[in-house]
């Protein structure tokens, strides 16, 4: 379905418009409405004090604004010397702020991303140009204070985000990308095909989540990660150029840190392992492997597998090769897997599948998560399932959403796929919303056992509706799955609507590609199927016939170190 884009402003997006809509095929394609072409004006704020009802029942998809019209004023002031004190200069930036955020709030109820638009209007100070001495902001001055108001109001309104172009400027060069017009203060982009048109592209995947996100990325070694192939020249003779492959690692563990996890895939020796390691460990930087595998097997056979370890989708992996013969059988193999040669290392942290919107101390430890995990797996093959679980020593809490818990609860309302009752996806505005609504709860469950700590890994949205308490949202991380997590927290929170009066426990299940499981973890837990609305499936507990299972007897309650302690909601 084509986003439908509102672009508020003046003819600053009539280039990128015109250029976006003659490309469909090299950008995206999109309906939209333009304000300057609607009504001739090109202020953004005093067309939505005219205008607002017109834009709403647009429903656009995201809102453009842009406050360059509006810009001319001070910046002309400056490079004609009619500015006259910091504090006017000051005066004016704060109606430039306020009138944005203004416009934040107006367009709020549409819970759609708000984009403000910014690129610099110069290509170096006409005044004042190495030192400042005088008593006004210079360009440079007032446009870093405005950019730097911009992005508070960013850290404030998760919806709204600031597009700052100047980067892409500063990539293709200033006296490239900007042109001189009818004054010096007053600068089109020049060239928005090849600087501009892909910026937008690349937001508009972000913003509407319009690119999966990439969760796990594969390397080959041969030619992508080290000059030289090994069988050749042997590990000794292997290089890593300063202006390449060191950049790649430096790339790969930048992705690191961002939570993706990192494997590799090599046709070479497995009894080279140990050398290979020794060889690239100055450039890990902190950085694990999820897996190492050097075999001269068919390369999709070995990452089939490692899907399967991983337990993820093939659409949230990412592979890199040097060879031409590989990615072509990977593609052919797996079509949903992005594969790339080994020159896409300078893109990749910009692209929006690789940009996740939350970086949260648990995304940041996910490859420990999983190294943990094969620590489990090993030990459970030599016991009874039940005896494991119980060896494992498994700690829950369950509790009341904190403030500071909003990230990761979005982050993994917006991951999860299998675990999940109602695939809905809530932005981080509409969890706010929903924590302050008293008619509401976001419950999370943290889980932890002897081979470390597993996080935040699960959320229950409840609504309470008269005498029923409705599951709106049930879900949990893939890393707790068979651990028995789901039933404790169904039984915790049935005891909970019991006690608070509850006749009956409903949870909305919407059946998506992948969590077939969810309907079982249910019926399991002795719900049963009682309305069919659309794509929607009822499932309800009876508190006043049925009593809720036992909770597993391998858990107990969580009580991490620091002042915090999770109690279980269904403990006395």
């Amino acid at each position: 379905m084509k986003p439908f884009l509102c672009f508020l402003g003046g003819c600053e997006f009539e280039y990128i418009i015109l250029e976006l809509k003659s490309n469909p095929g090299e950008y995206f394609d999109f309906d939209y409405f333009y304000s300057f072409q609607h009504a001739g004006q090109t202020n953004p704020y005093t067309f939505l004090a005219d205008h607002a009802r017109e834009v709403f029942d647009r429903k656009p998809d995201v809102v453009f604004l842009s406050q360059h019209d509006y810009m001319m004023g001070p910046i002309s002031d400056i490079q004609l010397n009619r500015a006259v004190s910091r504090e006017q200069q000051d005066k004016r930036l704060k109606e430039l702020v306020d009138q944005c955020e203004l416009m934040i709030l107006t367009l709020l109820p549409l819970n759609v991303p708000i984009v403000m638009q910014f690129f610099p209007w110069f290509r170096t100070n006409v005044l004042n140009r190495f030192k400042n001495t005088s008593p006004v902001y210079n360009e440079e001055q007032f446009m870093r204070k405005y950019v730097t108001a911009m992005e508070d109001l960013a850290a404030r309104y998760p919806s709204f985000y600031f597009l700052n172009l100047t980067h892409v400027c500063s990539m293709y060069g200033f006296q490239q990308t900007l042109k001189q017009t009818d004054a010096p203060w007053y600068s089109h982009l020049k060239f928005p095909a090849a600087r501009v048109a892909r910026e937008y592209t690349y937001l508009i995947d972000y913003v509407l989540q319009r690119s999966k996100k990439v969760k796990c990325v594969i390397v080959d070694l041969d030619n992508t990660m080290w000059n030289g192939i090994i069988r050749d020249v042997g590990v000794e003779n292997l290089e890593i150029r300063i202006d390449k492959e060191r950049f790649h690692w430096n790339v790969l563990s930048i992705l690191y840190a961002r939570g993706i996890l990192i494997g590799v895939i090599s046709k070479n020796d497995p009894y080279l392992e140990t050398d290979i390691r020794n060889f690239i460990k100055p450039h890990l930087t902190g950085m694990e492997f999820v897996c190492f595998e050097l075999s001269w097997r068919d390369k999709c056979e070995s990452l089939s597998r490692i899907r399967q370890q991983l337990n993820i989708g093939l659409d949230a992996i990412a592979f890199i090769d040097d060879s031409p013969f590989e990615r072509e059988q990977m593609k052919a193999a797996f079509p949903e897997v992005r594969v790339y040669d080994e020159n896409v290392f300078a893109q990749l942290l910009y692209l929006p599948e690789f940009q996740p919107e939350f970086v949260t101390r648990e995304s940041a430890n996910r490859t420990k998560f999983y190294i943990q995990e094969t620590q489990r797996k090993q030990a459970q093959d030599s016991l009874a399932k039940v005896d494991f679980l119980d060896q494992c020593q498994f700690k829950i809490g369950i509790e009341k959403m904190q403030p500071y818990e909003v990230d990761r609860v979005t982050e993994l309302i917006q991951r999860t796929n299998q675990l999940n009752t109602s695939i809905k996806r809530y932005t981080k505005d509409q969890i706010i919303s929903f924590s302050r609504d008293p008619d509401g709860d976001i419950f999370v469950v943290r889980v932890a056992d002897k081979f470390g700590d597993y996080g935040l890994v699960g959320v229950c949205i409840g609504v309470r509706n008269s005498n029923v308490y409705e599951i709106d949202t049930l879900l949990f991380s893939c890393r707790v799955m068979s651990r028995g997590v789901e039933d404790y927290t169904l039984t915790s929170v049935l005891e909970y609507a019991r006690r608070q009066d509850f006749s009956r426990v409903d949870v909305r299940f919407t059946k998506g590609p992948k969590n077939d499981q969810m309907q079982a973890i249910l019926t399991k837990n002795d719900f049963v199927e009682s309305a069919c609305e659309g794509d929607c499936v009822v499932y309800s507990f009876d508190l006043r016939r049925q009593r809720p299972k036992p909770l597993p007897k391998w858990f107990s309650a969580l009580q991490p170190d620091g002042e915090k302690t999770l109690v279980s909601l269904a403990a006395p």
